[in-house]
């Protein structure tokens, strides 16, 4: 098939393509908002919300609520974008399941459910925490921070590497394993 032809449903985009479309959207936020690309503000955003709406007097005593003042921005839209956009891919490509143990783990570490998902919210947390620690995200470090050649933006992309290789060590042993590609 002609890769122009069905480049909305391929299951891989071809990395010139989607290098430059991720710049394009990455000059639009610039453009349009005046900051770079990030997606950690909008979950403080959705926490600020959800905080205002089911404990509002314990929101009110709590000073880093006033930074982030409850109000859907561009950060939450640029989330549900996200969510969106990926299902919409998904679905177009006809790569969409819903999967509780990847295959790779199911082979590494075995089928249970309960060990895969405490190590993905593990994994999360303390990912998460680190962003917010370093006052931003993958997105808002990583990418933006070295477009704009930000020392901090190629610090966490080299550290964000050696993290994913020493877990790659960890939770697969050096085992090499062969996926088949789709």
């Amino acid at each position: 098939m002609d890769r122009e032809k069905n480049f909305l449903t391929t299951k891989r985009g071809w990395p010139v393509f989607v290098g430059i479309a991720f710049a394009v959207v990455e000059l639009l936020s610039f453009i349009i908002s005046d900051r770079p690309l990030g997606a950690s503000r909008g979950y403080t955003v959705i926490g600020s919300i959800f905080e205002k709406v089911f404990f509002p007097e314990h929101a009110e005593k709590v000073k880093y609520w006033l930074l982030y003042e409850p109000y859907i921005d561009w950060t939450v839209a640029l989330l549900l974008g996200i969510i969106t956009g990926s299902f919409i891919s998904a679905v177009s490509s006809k790569s969409f399941k819903i999967v509780a143990v990847p295959d790779m783990w199911k082979q590494s570490m075995g089928p249970s459910k309960i060990r895969r998902w405490f190590w993905a919210i593990i994994g999360g947390i303390i990912f998460g925490f680190g962003a917010r620690m370093a006052g931003g995200c993958v997105s808002g470090l990583m990418i933006s921070g070295s477009v704009q050649l930000s020392a901090a933006g190629f610090i966490v992309m080299m550290t964000v590497w050696i993290g994913g290789v020493m877990t790659t060590i960890a939770f697969y042993r050096l085992r090499t394993i062969a996926m088949r590609k789709d």
